[in-house]
């Protein structure tokens, strides 16, 4: 094998095709990052982690230190007011593509999430095939993650 083949075999599919990947941060709790997302995560080459903090604060800071093309918020982060970070991160940065993680999908933090401005509202469960989806229509990001 050529050495630019053994390169492309080597970059996650939509690199290979001159696609970089989708590039996530995690606002969630330790117990959502393990297990079945954390592989899911490793396993996917067309998804990259940027970021990733249990902190309410600190993930606005990463939101804007990293330019995510897509920030996750998990409900848990900030139980009291589970939606109102989504709200948050809308209002300043308006462009932000927000997939808010919630307990079930016509849950109280659901609505909210909704209401407040979240570009997709899904339970845990649906979150790894809501992520590959927004890989494959990577094009139709917002021009400011381009």
């Amino acid at each position: 094998m050529s050495a630019a083949l053994a390169h492309n075999a080597r970059l996650p599919s939509g690199a290979a095709a001159g696609k970089a990947p989708l590039r996530v941060l995690l606002a969630a709790p330790p117990a959502l990052r393990s297990g079945p997302l954390e592989r899911f995560l490793a396993d996917s080459p067309d998804i990259e982690l940027v970021g990733w903090t249990d902190s309410e604060s600190r993930s606005m800071q990463l939101f804007f230190l990293l330019a995510p093309d897509v920030t996750v918020l998990d409900w848990r982060i900030s139980v009291a007011e589970p939606a109102r970070f989504v709200g948050l991160i809308k209002r300043v940065a308006p462009y932000a593509r927000i997939v808010s993680v919630v307990p079930e999908a016509d849950s109280v933090p659901a609505r909210a999430a909704r209401a407040l401005g979240a570009d997709q509202v899904v339970t845990v469960d649906e979150l790894p095939a809501c992520l590959s989806a927004l890989a494959a229509e990577g094009d139709a990001l917002p021009a400011r993650y381009r």
